[in-house]
């Protein structure tokens, strides 16, 4: 009767197992990056005069991709098709964080491009170690200090931003447009 209890307690704890398992496959996600907006965060720096008060802005981003290939790792931006240059023209895959802002005109109310000269691309390193493709879902958080410089910035500006990321294989997210935020004090 022993044996036959023993056999009865590991059938069902197979079929447990098997049944558990199946319940944990892997996500189907795309090798392409998906981006979703979750949350733009404002901190206002106030410096000691004759210094120009900042903005602090933290995005956050919900992530998933299929294939787990992104981030840049410092080893990375040393070799092709990251490598930038010095004396060579502009490499756009030296950064995988893409941002375009969006300055409201006073007059009209319409967001239009604001191009302050240099882009305030980047590059974000792995969120997970490296170590085998796997498919990927979090949360990216991205910090950017702005500086209001009385010319191109001004307090009281309102922004919004477009934002897009790319794999380690070149394959860019899908871009999102994030709220507004009023620059300064407030």
């Amino acid at each position: 009767m022993n044996l036959f209890r023993t056999l009865c307690v590991a059938a069902i704890m197979a079929l447990g197992a098997a049944g558990l398992s199946s319940c944990l496959s892997p996500p189907d996600f795309s090798t392409t990056p998906e981006i979703t907006f979750k949350e733009l965060r404002k901190f206002y720096i106030d410096l000691p005069r004759p210094r120009l008060d900042k903005d602090s802005l933290v995005f956050a981003l919900n992530f998933q991709d299929g294939d787990g290939d992104l981030g840049l790792t410092p080893n990375d931006l040393k070799n092709a098709p990251y490598y930038q240059d010095p004396n060579g023209p502009y490499n756009r895959y030296k950064n995988n964080y893409f941002i375009s802002i969006f300055r409201k005109n006073r007059t009209t109310g319409v967001f239009e491009r604001f191009n302050p000269g240099d882009p305030y691309d980047a590059y974000f390193p792995p969120p997970y170690p490296l170590e085998r493709p796997a498919p990927l879902k979090g949360v990216l958080e991205y910090t950017l200090v702005l500086e209001p410089d009385g010319v191109q910035l001004l307090p009281n500006d309102e922004l919004r931003f477009e934002i897009s990321i790319m794999d380690r294989a070149l394959h860019e997210s899908n871009k999102i447009t994030t709220s507004s935020v009023v620059l300064g004090p407030n």
